[in-house]
């Protein structure tokens, strides 16, 4: 009979997943991406006229930037008002089992399959989620959040936060030269 052998201990947690170096970005690296913020649709020649180097140099560094991870995709932005999505929301949404990997998988899945949904970060506070949704009116809102409840069996509730009037709305991201990477 072998003696008893002590508990295993717990495995330790996974490392988070590093990111890949990135290139150091310079003044002219972040002028160029504040003008594609700004219009994606300039060219390179539009770019090189703006920054002071030739088209070919801007295609390089946009090269490298793109390999550096600094642009995931260029996109147009919609009016969505002219497309008839003229109710804003913001739902809160709490857990049955707070973050639990199966709801998040659950909740991935769900926002994959609900347009409506224009972005989902899970957060910390008194909710566990909050959900950024575009629909047409209060009717689509009501159609809308009994198929997320259909579909989100994880949910225990929601709080809907109705936007009244929009100060601000973009993506755009700050890159004085504070910016994360900066030389």
């Amino acid at each position: 009979m072998h003696p008893k052998s002590a508990p295993l201990a717990p495995a330790p947690p996974a490392p988070l997943p590093s990111r890949p170096v990135a290139p150091q970005l310079d003044d002219i690296d972040r002028t160029l991406l504040t003008l594609l913020q700004d219009d994606a649709g300039l060219s390179h020649a539009d770019l090189a006229a703006r920054v002071g180097l030739s088209a070919a140099g801007v295609h390089k560094r946009l090269k490298r930037l793109w390999q550096g991870g600094y642009v995931r995709k260029l996109t147009a932005v919609l009016d969505r008002h002219r497309l008839g999505l003229d109710l804003m929301c913001f739902l809160k949404v709490t857990f049955r089992s707070n973050l639990q990997p199966e709801n998040l998988a659950d909740l991935q899945r769900c926002i994959r399959a609900l347009p409506e949904i224009l972005e989902c970060y899970t957060v910390t506070g008194s909710s566990d989620a909050i959900i950024k949704v575009a629909v047409t009116d209060h009717v689509a809102l009501r159609d809308f959040l009994r198929r997320l409840s259909e579909q989100q069996q994880a949910i225990e509730r929601t709080e809907t936060c109705i936007v009244l009037e929009e100060f601000k709305e973009g993506s755009e991201l700050p890159l004085g030269s504070q910016a994360q990477g900066s030389a």
